[in-house]
């Protein structure tokens, strides 16, 4: 066993559980009065991983060689529980992928990764063994795979429509549910929906280690700068309006996320600079975009994320 990597592997489950927590311990203790509600079902999750990590690395991975067509068994097994969600699958957040197991959900797209790549395995070792295949056959896999995970990627499919209306439609789900569930122990909402007034239509947020959020109710807004870290910020401005030209919101991010809920006719414009992290546009695009207001978020992304979101 490569203690080198069991160690990265280990050090890098601890670090994503204290990330975790530093991002989901607000909204965990407004929700379930328990600030590592989610912090407790990812460790679990992660120990049987570990144990199941352990268990396979210390089998002899050469039987698999020998015994290829043991993965067609298991890929097939995995093609069978997918085609089950159809008929048996519980339905989640507009998209139908999970079996219920009693307590526990089942999520065969997950076991279908594993699946595919004892599949692929498979199927490099039985070229290798079909004796009217040219010599070099096993060295052509890997660049027709490259070729054709390119042309994948170039050709992606756009975002699902379906998907988009699904997202807001759970969220208005999730709104009336704290309606009706305000006021009962452990569920205080008020607090998550605290609004805080900008400075003369200009917001300043520095969130470290934590989760905040900001509810612009200003006439007119000017701006924003913005700093997380270890945390996650969320920045409401459905309640406000900008002027006509270039508003600017100044962004420094790192090893966090941060939510931007803007009005769908606003044009939103990145300028940002990522590394290991991306920023995303959410808003379901209905064609009404005012070319006048635009908001431009503009610098830098360190393994973190930014979703705009209406």
């Amino acid at each position: 066993m490569d203690y080198s990597i069991l160690f990265l592997v280990l050090f890098l489950v601890g670090f994503g559980l204290v990330i975790l927590y530093s991002t989901s311990s607000y909204k965990a203790s407004l929700l379930y009065n328990d600030t590592t509600y989610w912090v407790k079902k990812q460790a679990l999750f992660a120990a049987m991983g570990i144990c199941g990590m352990l268990f396979i690395a210390t089998r002899d991975y050469h039987i698999w060689q020998k015994k290829w067509w043991f993965a067609w068994v298991i890929y097939g097994g995995v093609i069978g529980l997918l085609l089950l969600t159809f008929a048996i699958g519980a339905a989640s957040h507009g998209s139908q992928r999970w079996i219920s197991i009693g307590p526990f959900s089942l999520q065969p797209s997950e076991l279908a990764k594993i699946g595919i790549i004892l599949f692929l395995a498979g199927v490099y070792f039985l070229i290798g063994g079909l004796s009217w295949l040219p010599e070099n056959s096993q060295a052509m896999v890997w660049p027709l795979a490259l070729i054709i995970a390119g042309v994948l990627f170039i050709f992606k499919p756009g975002r699902n429509k379906r998907a988009q209306w699904a997202r807001q439609h759970t969220m208005e789900h999730r709104r009336q549910w704290m309606k009706m569930h305000q006021g009962r122990p452990g569920m205080n909402f008020e607090s998550e929906q605290q609004q805080s007034e900008s400075v003369d239509g200009f917001l300043r947020s520095e969130n470290v280690w934590g989760a905040a959020r900001h509810v612009v109710l200003d006439e007119l807004f000017k701006g924003a700068m913005i700093r997380t870290s270890f945390g996650g910020t969320t920045i409401d401005l459905r309640h406000t309006h900008i002027a006509p030209g270039e508003t600017y919101i100044d962004l420094d991010c790192s090893w966090g996320g941060v939510e931007i809920y803007v009005p769908s006719d606003w044009t939103v414009v990145f300028k940002c600079n990522a590394f290991f992290g991306g920023c995303d546009d959410k808003r379901w695009q209905n064609g009404n975009v005012n070319k006048e207001n635009i908001l431009v978020i503009r610098g830098t992304l360190s393994f973190g994320g930014l979703e705009v979101k209406d």
